[in-house]
């Protein structure tokens, strides 16, 4: 009986033993990160191109998070949007995540992407070009008392506007106008104003609502001096101002001390914003200087030319500008662009960037993408070793590419890898110098000229 319950007493032991084995077993598989290997991502945007969301497919919304920067795109670009994509807990990204075919993205189209970490991944995604935006109504609307000069607050991205008073429309490039001429005498008269622009991607403005009324008796104002007088009074460095309504007051450019200045349609000195004259468009300061170089208006940089006796001296620039060593680029509405590639060069947030990573593409010392080439570079850590880039820029990594003929051993990280390895059938050789030995011996091996190890 004690044999037998002795027994027992082992075998409840052993059948414990197994089963904790088993539930421990069970725990560390269920703790392994699951591997992603392809991303789902949906683009929502509205009928007239603005992005709504980027998110996950809903059948995969449990693997990963999605974010990106949110902004206001200009009417007629096609938007591209660096999204992050950050893995939720138990699952990681292993693979480098550079290849189109990594991803599936319904309603946008994969322009870049890259592994930041095994739970991080950047992906930039062009989206559908916003065809349509329209400019906001003009708002803060506001008399002058006693002047008849009208003003409201500036509109983004109007180029022009339109005034309406007593069954007049007055167009002005500016936010304040002299509406004297047009008042009706002993009654109340009050305007309203719509912003416009020349684009065909931008609409018009609502009208406005009315301005308050202001009485108009003429026999009660003052000598209509007053317009001059603001001038003096703000300007005491510019020349005479100009009639109101004459033929050389308005629409002409004064230049002063070497510094230019503009008056507008309404006879005023333009200031303060972004006008478009003769088809080209300047910036001026508070006090109507015309602005060059690099400038900083509603949030956006644009450049405006010096005078370089080859462009137009303060036009606005589009495409690329060397400023000082650096080279920029200005996109079709005259913004810099920052943080995007343009064709094979990448623009950082002050510049072209030159001999430097992007993702899992190198630009060279002229700041162009390699395609098709090597680079002796470090990543990573500061020791350098060879890497190759395939056709589109990318990163060759983890696995044998033939490159003019020769077979390359690549690592995970895309160095290539140095000494003997095997490639169909053959034994090959990478020197420290990078190159396949050939036509040479090797720790008394004959390697041909393929660079095969010759039995």
């Amino acid at each position: 009986m004690k044999g037998r319950k002795f027994l027992a007493t082992i075998t409840m032991v052993v059948m414990m033993f197994s089963f904790a084995m088993t539930a421990m077993a069970t725990e560390t598989k269920a703790a392994e990160p699951k591997e992603l290997k392809k991303i789902y991502l949906q683009v929502t945007q509205s009928n007239t191109g603005e992005i709504r969301s980027i998110t996950a497919k809903s059948s995969h919304s449990e693997e990963y998070d999605v974010s990106y920067d949110s902004q206001n795109y200009w009417a007629g670009e096609k938007p591209i949007v660096t999204v992050t994509v950050t893995a939720k807990t138990g699952y990681v990204f292993y693979n480098d995540f550079s290849s189109k075919s990594q991803y599936s993205i319904t309603g946008g189209k994969f322009w870049d992407g890259w592994r930041v970490n095994s739970s991080t991944v950047k992906v930039e995604i062009e989206c559908s070009k916003v065809t349509k935006g329209t400019l906001d109504t003009p708002t803060g609307l506001y008399w002058e008392e006693d002047y008849g000069i009208a003003s409201w607050d500036e509109v983004d991205n109007a180029e022009y506007y339109i005034v309406r008073i007593n069954s007049n429309d007055i167009t002005v490039n500016d936010t304040i106008v002299n509406l004297n001429q047009y008042l009706r005498n002993k009654r109340d008269n009050k305007f309203r104003v719509k912003a416009c622009s020349s684009s065909s991607y931008l609409t018009d403005s609502a009208w406005s609502d009315y301005s308050e009324d202001l009485y108009y008796d003429k026999s009660d104002w003052d000598d209509y001096d007053y317009w001059d007088d603001y001038y003096w009074d703000n300007y005491p460095d510019l020349p005479n101002p100009p009639n109101y309504n004459t033929t050389t007051g308005v629409n002409y450019w004064v230049q002063r001390g070497g510094i230019w200045y503009f008056y507008g349609s309404n006879g005023r000195l333009v200031t303060n914003g972004m006008y478009q004259i003769n088809g080209r468009y300047y910036l001026f300061d508070k006090d109507g200087k015309m602005l060059t170089g690099r400038q900083n208006w509603n949030g956006n940089t644009y450049y405006f030319y010096p005078n370089d006796g080859i462009n137009v001296e303060g036009s606005m620039a589009k495409g690329w500008v060397l400023s000082g060593k650096t080279w920029f680029y200005y996109d079709n509405s005259g913004r810099e662009v920052k943080n995007q590639f343009v064709g094979d060069y990448y623009v950082g947030y002050d510049g072209m960037v030159t001999n430097k990573w992007q993702g899992n593409r190198y630009l060279d010392e002229s700041g162009k993408m390699i395609r098709n080439g090597w680079k002796f570079t470090y990543r990573a850590s500061w020791t350098s070793y060879w890497y190759y880039f395939d056709a589109n820029g990318n990163m060759v990594s983890d696995t044998i590419m033939v490159i003019n003929g020769l077979p390359y051993p690549f690592d995970a990280s895309g160095r290539l890898k140095y000494g003997w390895f095997d490639y169909k059938g053959y034994s090959y050789y990478i020197k420290p110098d990078g190159n396949v030995a050939r036509n040479e011996y090797i720790e008394n091996y004959w390697m041909d000229n393929y660079g095969r190890w010759i039995r």
